[in-house]
C-alpha cells in the first residue's frame, strides 16, 4: 500500500481516538455537575446550563468519531485489500468497460475525462482535485440559445457566453499531449450568461477562437477541454495539509481556483495520484509561473 495511504489511515485512526476521548471527558464532567448539584435549587441554573452545554459537545464529538471517522477507516480498510495493487494503464483502457462509479477511482476517471479528450490524443496524467471558482468564456457562431443547448440555425448570429461557478466542487483534471482537461465528479449546476451581440473589440472576443456550431451542444459539456498554449499563467502555492494551489488563467479571461489535494482519498483507489499529480503541475508550472 502506497504510504500516502498508510499515513492517512494512522490520521484517521488518530482523529477517531481523539473525538471518542474528548466525548467521554465531556460526558464525565456532565456526570460529575449533575452529582455534585443535585437538589441545590434553581440558584445554579447557569451551572445546569454549562452541564448541557458540555454535555452537547461531547455528543458532537461523538457522532463525529463514529458518524465520519470510523466510516472512512471502515472503507479505506474495505477497499485496500482490493485496489492497493491495481495499475491502471491509460492506453489500454476503455471505457465500454468502466463499471464503477466510485469518485476516488482512476478507472473511473478515465472514463469520464475520456469523453472529452480530442482525437488523436491519450491521457497522460489525471487526478481528482476540487475546483473552488472558475469562469468560462467560449465564443460561438451560426447557432442559437435554447434552454439547455446551443443548437445550430443558419440564419443563427454570434453568441458569447460565459459559464461561471462560484462554489466549491469535486473535479477530475488531466493533461493530454496539448489539452487541459476537466470535468465535475457529479452533476453540477453553472449559472450562464449569454451576449448574442457580442462586441467584436472585446479582449476577451479577440483572445477566444469562434466555434462554428454544427450539432447541438449541451451546455454542461462547454468549457471541458483548453489548449494548453491558451494557458496565460499559472500561479501555484503550496496550501494545507500537503495540498497545492492553483490559478489557471486564459489569455481570454477564462480562470479556474483550484486545489489538488495530497492524497486521492483513502483505500488505495488511486494509487498513482502523486506521480500525476506531479506531472499536471510540473506542466503547468512550465507554462508561466
Amino acid at each position: 500500500m502506497d504510504k500516502d495511504v498508510k499515513k492517512a489511515k494512522r490520521l484517521v485512526i488518530i482523529l477517531f481516538l481523539i473525538c471518542l476521548c474528548i466525548a467521554l471527558i465531556c460526558f464525565g464532567i456532565a456526570v460529575y455537575l449533575v452529582i455534585t448539584n443535585r437538589g441545590s435549587g434553581t440558584a445554579n441554573r447557569n451551572i445546569a446550563d454549562i452541564t448541557k452545554s458540555i454535555f452537547m459537545i461531547g455528543v458532537f464529538f461523538l457522532v463525529l468519531g463514529f458518524g465520519y471517522t470510523l466510516p472512512a477507516l471502515l472503507s479505506a480498510r474495505k477497499k485496500s485489500g482490493k485496489a492497493a495493487s491495481t495499475v491502471i494503464d491509460f492506453s489500454s483502457v476503455s471505457a465500454e468497460s468502466v463499471k464503477t462509479s466510485d469518485v476516488f477511482d482512476e478507472t473511473n476517471m478515465r472514463y469520464n475525462l475520456a469523453i472529452y479528450i480530442p482525437d488523436g490524443e491519450t491521457l497522460l496524467a489525471g487526478i481528482h482535485a476540487m475546483a473552488y471558482e472558475s469562469s468560462v468564456i467560449c465564443v460561438f457562431s451560426g447557432c442559437v440559445c435554447m434552454e439547455d443547448r446551443l443548437r445550430p440555425d443558419k440564419d443563427g448570429g454570434t453568441v458569447a457566453l460565459m459559464k461561471k461557478k462560484y462554489n466549491s466542487r469535486s473535479i477530475y483534471i488531466g493533461i493530454t499531449q496539448n489539452h487541459l482537461v476537466m470535468t465535475d465528479c457529479g452533476v453540477t449546476p453553472y449559472s450562464y450568461l449569454f451576449n448574442e451581440e457580442p462586441d467584436d473589440d472585446e479582449p476577451y472576443i479577440k483572445e477566444t477562437d469562434i466555434q462554428e456550431v454544427t450539432a447541438d451542444i449541451l451546455l454542461t459539456d462547454i468549457g471541458r477541454r483548453f489548449p494548453l498554449t491558451d494557458i496565460q499563467s499559472c500561479k501555484i502555492k503550496k496550501g494545507w495539509m500537503g495540498s497545492v494551489k492553483c490559478f489557471i488563467t486564459m489569455k481570454n479571461g477564462t480562470y479556474f481556483k483550484l486545489m489538488f489535494p495530497k492524497l486521492g482519498g483513502l483505500g488505495g483507489g488511486m494509487p498513482h495520484h502523486t506521480e500525476y499529480r506531479d506531472a499536471i503541475l510540473a506542466r503547468l508550472g512550465g507554462i508561466n509561473t
